[in-house]
C-alpha cells in the first residue's frame, strides 16, 4: 500500500505535464537550476523544550530541472530538486548527520503578466523523500508527502528560457521519521510532528519549445 501511495504522487508530477500540453495555446520549457537550500529550524520538533540545543538543518547548494507548459494566466510544470545537506545539533553543533533531501513535485503556475518577462506564484504537491546518515553508522530513509508555495519571475529571449524562483518546501515530519532512536534526544528532537520548511532560492536556465 505505501508503495502504491508513493507511485501514485510521482504520477501526480507527470499528470501536471500532461495537462499543460493540452492547452494548444501553452509554451514549453525545459529548465536546470542551482541555487541555495536555506535549511529550516528542527527546534520545531521539540516541542519548547530543551532552548540550548540548536537543531536544524544546514544551508546547502541545491540543484534540479523544471520541465512544463505555460499559457495566460496559467501554466504547469513538473521538478525534481536535489540538496546535499546535514542535520546539525547539540550544544554545540557535535552532532552532525549527513541529509540527501529529494523533491519530486508538481506545481501549478499562475502567471500575473503576460510577456516576456512575467512574474508568477506558484503552488504544488508532491514526494520528499530524505536520506540520513550518521558516520556511515545509522542510516534510514523517509518518503514523505509534502507541498510547495513561493513565486519568482520568468524571462523569456527567443527560444532562452531564464528564471529565478523562491519557494517553501514543507514537509511534515517527526523525530521517529529520521530513525534516530536515542541519538534524536541528544541533538534535542523529541516526538511531536511539525512542519519543518526548507526555503529555496534558484536561478535557472533552459529551452522554450
Amino acid at each position: 500500500m505505501r508503495r502504491m501511495r508513493e507511485l501514485f504522487l510521482l504520477l501526480i508530477v507527470f499528470l501536471a505535464l500532461g495537462i499543460g500540453a493540452g492547452n494548444a495555446r501553452a509554451e514549453g520549457a525545459l529548465t536546470v537550476f542551482g541555487g541555495a537550500n536555506i535549511g529550516g529550524d528542527l527546534r520545531l520538533l521539540t516541542g519548547g523544550g530543551n532552548l540550548d540545543l540548536q537543531t536544524s538543518i544546514k544551508n546547502s547548494p541545491i540543484f534540479g530541472m523544471r520541465v512544463g507548459s505555460y499559457g495566460f494566466p496559467i501554466g504547469f510544470e513538473g521538478s525534481l530538486t536535489y540538496s546535499p545537506s546535514a542535520i546539525i545539533g547539540g550544544i554545540n553543533d557535535n552532532v552532525d548527520v549527513k541529509t540527501s533531501i529529494f523533491y519530486a513535485e508538481a506545481n501549478a503556475v499562475l502567471i500575473i503578466l503576460p510577456g516576456p518577462i512575467a512574474p508568477f506564484v506558484t503552488g504544488g504537491v508532491g514526494v520528499h523523500y530524505l536520506n540520513f546518515n550518521l558516520a556511515d553508522l545509522v542510516t534510514t530513509s523517509q518518503t514523505k508527502f509534502g507541498w510547495n508555495v513561493g513565486g519568482g519571475l520568468m524571462v523569456n529571449i527567443a527560444r532562452l528560457a531564464l528564471r529565478v524562483d523562491i519557494r517553501d518546501h514543507v514537509t511534515t515530519m517527526g523525530v521517529g521519521n529520521l530513525g534516530l532512536g536515542f541519538i534524536g534526544n541528544i541533538i534535542g528532537l523529541g516526538t511531536i510532528d511539525a512542519r519543518v520548511h526548507n526555503a529555496e532560492l534558484s536561478f535557472g536556465v533552459g529551452i522554450r519549445f
